[in-house]
Order: structure tokens, then sequence, then C-alpha cells
């Protein structure tokens, strides 16, 4: 981002004077003021356990070219530039630079999968063309724009992922988004404190395609009967089908085995392996081919970008310590990702032992004990020889076990019990899957079992 404060005062639609500094050149936004440097734009946000209006002296002390706040602030020398609601204002700075700068927008949503889709997209475009995506998961009404803002404007594509807890969080970011291709991965029961049902999950994902005009593409899974309904209710809006198991789509991905997997490009079959080579990426392939074709790349093109491809950080990354593969999934999870992550972790076991260390789904609001008993049914008919499960809807997944498997149930909260657990399985080898909501932080039990592995003779 390059822009003058008196432009950037413009787009924010904000109040106050610049003190002569119209013209000093904006290359930074923050929102932390211990990372603020000279010149950068400080925004004052006030969140949950801080209130950014309380560091606005030390960012002005450290160089902040003009701070962006909803109250004055007559202390402070550096200009201030007064809006309504500083998140709001942040938003409207990031769509006028979207806009401004004119670039080909791909917007990623759905219940699971979006920051993995998304880096796959990026990747298989980067053999092209100059792309940009958002930092991490930055994909709500903060992080959302403040990656759009990181962009220099020189990029061909931005790929940007927009996750949404509320139903209208999906028009205060496509909105800033401007999509130019809409991707609507999947839908599933997740944040139905705030979205009600899957029904509402599938309206609110959908309410994206809204924004699309004129020559801008719907990219869709057909492979969820709430999506489709979605997307027949919508006026002219004539999608692109992409399925992990229907023929009848534009596109369907399936995995063979071995880490091979075959696509369908219309009536064209063509197998390819890559380094992210499980079922679990069926979906993220079939989603990112559609987007590829659309943006011109051939075959061998797409293939070269997925080979190089590799799955962020705590999302289903896989290595080998001894005789166990150990899975880390455990940036987040919600009913429909952590099925998913089963029954890959089933393939990946081959036979072999496999062990869940699960933790608490969150965000489900009344439906909470149903969908985590509902999970021990999903276990207890996949097998595995070992559940380890820390939160406080262990019982109810407790209950929806089938009584083969009760018990190897154990219930955990600390390294003692986790590895009391672990010797009382005594396992020599297999598969081990973490995963868990953000909340649960259930990386540190991979830790805890790598302390377990080199204790053992």
């Amino acid at each position: 981002m390059r822009m003058t404060l008196n432009e950037a005062a413009s787009a924010l639609k904000s109040v106050g004077d610049l003190n002569g500094s119209e013209s000093v050149i904006v290359n930074n936004i923050q929102t932390d003021s211990r990372l603020v440097r000279s010149g950068d734009l400080f925004f004052c946000i006030s969140g949950q356990r801080m209130d950014g209006h309380n560091f606005a002296g030390q960012a002005a002390e450290k160089g902040a070219a003009a701070i962006v706040s909803h109250k004055p602030m007559p202390e402070i020398e550096t200009p201030v530039m007064l809006v309504e609601d500083t998140i709001k204002a942040l938003g409207r700075l990031g769509r006028y630079w979207r806009i401004k700068k004119g670039k080909k927008v791909v917007a990623v949503t759905g219940s699971a999968g979006k920051t993995t889709t998304k880096e796959m997209i990026s990747e298989i475009l980067g053999v092209r063309y100059q792309v940009g995506k958002n930092y991490k998961n930055w994909n709500n009404q903060l992080g959302l724009p403040l990656s759009i803002l990181k962009f220099s404007g020189d990029e061909d594509y931005w790929v940007l992922e927009l996750g949404i807890n509320n139903p209208d969080d999906m028009d205060e970011l496509a909105w800033i988004a401007c999509p130019d291709i809409a991707v609507i991965l999947n839908v599933g029961p997740c944040h139905l404190q705030g979205l009600g049902s899957v029904e509402g999950v599938a309206r609110s994902k959908c309410l994206l395609l809204d924004y699309l005009t004129g020559a801008s593409k719907a990219i869709v899974s057909l492979d969820y009967s709430y999506l489709i309904d979605e997307v027949a209710s919508k006026e002219n809006i004539v999608p692109v089908w992409f399925s992990c198991d229907r023929a009848d789509a534009d596109y369907m991905a399936t995995y063979k085995g071995a880490g091979e997997f075959e696509i369908i490009d219309h009536d064209q079959s063509l197998s390819f392996s890559g380094a992210a080579g499980w079922s679990q990426y069926c979906e993220n392939i079939a989603a990112s081919w559609a987007v590829a074709r659309d943006a011109g790349l051939d075959q061998a093109e797409i293939i070269k970008g997925f080979k190089k491809f590799r799955s962020p950080a705590q999302r289903f990354s896989i290595f080998s310590h001894g005789p166990w593969k150990i899975i880390d999934d455990t940036y987040n999870a919600n009913p429909l990702s952590m099925v998913k992550a089963i029954n890959t972790a089933h393939d990946i076991a081959e036979g072999k032992n496999l062990v869940l260390v699960l933790g608490d789904m969150a965000e489900l609001g009344k439906d909470e004990e149903s969908v985590h008993k509902e999970l021990g049914k999903t276990i207890s008919n996949k097998g595995c020889s070992g559940i380890l499960f820390q939160g406080k809807n262990a019982k109810s997944v407790f209950d929806g076990l089938y009584i083969d498997h009760k018990h190897i149930f154990y219930e955990v909260d600390n390294e003692t019990q986790f590895i009391t657990a672990l010797n009382s399985l005594n396992l020599s080898g297999g598969a081990i899957l973490f995963k868990g909501s953000r909340s649960t932080r259930m990386e540190k039990y991979i830790k805890f079992f790598r302390n377990w592995m080199q204790s053992r003779p």
C-alpha cells in the first residue's frame, strides 16, 4: 500500500485537521503500537482485552503519520483522523485500495479448509502470475482489510479467504473484497452459535455470490445439497461446479491411493501426484483446479503448482517420529473438518493402530452435546485403537461411542494424564491424529507425545 494521508482521509471519510500533513506518504497500517514505524497509519482498535486508543500516544511518539480514532485526542499533536467506527473505517480503506488497484480477486469461503485452499490456489496461480494472499488466516473484518492493505498493487491476483461467525459477516467481508471469482468450498455444522443451523451456514456463505457482477464466476461444490439449494435461489448465477464424487460436475477430483489423484476436467481425465498426497485434499484440488482453469492456466501449469504446494502449519501436517506417523491438524476443528480428518487419518494408518487425540469443538450453541455425541458414533464406525479427549464435552463423546470402543477412551487434561493413557494403551506404532478447536491448544499434546517417545527404552 502506498497513498497520501489526504487520500486515506478521503477513503476513510474521516474528519479532523491533518495539520499540513496532507501529502505525507503512508506505506503501512498498524493496529499494534509496538510495531509502529515512522510514517505508519495507526488504527485504534477496541478489542475484548485491550483498547488501542490507550496506546495512541505511544504510536505518535514512535512516529505514526496519523492516528485513526473514534474519539477526540486533543492531547496528541500527531494528526487524528476521526471516524465513527475504526474497524468499519479500516474496511472502507481496504475496499478503496482493492477498487483502486482493480486486481483480480479470488474469494474463498467454506466451513473447512479455507486456508489450505487459499494457499493451494495461490501456489498454482503463482506458476504464471504474481499473487497476493491473506497473511496466515487473517480472514475477518480486521484481518481481511489489513491483508489487502499490505499488497503493493503490482500483483495480478489477490486470493482472499473470508471467515464468518455471524449472519451479517459475509456482507461486510464481500463488500470489502469485491470478488471476481467466488469459491464456496463446502458447508457443515460450524459456528452454529451464531449461524443457527447448517441451512443458516449455507445461506450466509452464499451471500458471497450476491457480490458478483458481470463476468464474475461462482465456483461451488456440488457435494452439499444445502449449497445446491442456495445457489438455485440466486438469480443470474450460473456456477462452475466441482466435486469429489459426482461425475456430472465440471471438475471432479478423486484420490486413487499411494499419493495419486485423478482430475476429471470436463470430459478429460488426468492423473498426477504431489507432496499433499491424501484424500483430505480432494476438495481443495477440485476447487483450485477450477479457479486455475478460469485464470487460463493449462493442466501442466496446474500440476506444477500443486507439486510445489505444502500444507500450512497445523493443518494436516504429517511427519514421522519413530514407528508413528504424527498428524498435526491442531489449528482448529468443527464437525465437518473433524470427520474429514478422522477419515483421512484412518487411511494413513493403513490398517495399523490409529490413536485420536481430540479436543472440544467450539461455537456449536445448543447443538454442542448432540454434535459431540455424534462424533463418538463416527469414531466407532471408523474404528481406532485409542481415544484421548480433552474438554467439557468428553462425556458426550463417550456416550456416543459403541460399547467396543468405550474401554479405550481416556479423558485427559495434562501431560501426566496423557502419558498415563498412552502407557495403558501400550501401542508400539501406527498413526496418531491431534485435533481440536483453537481454544483447546491441542498442539501441546504433540510436545507431550514426543517427550513420551524420547523417554521410552
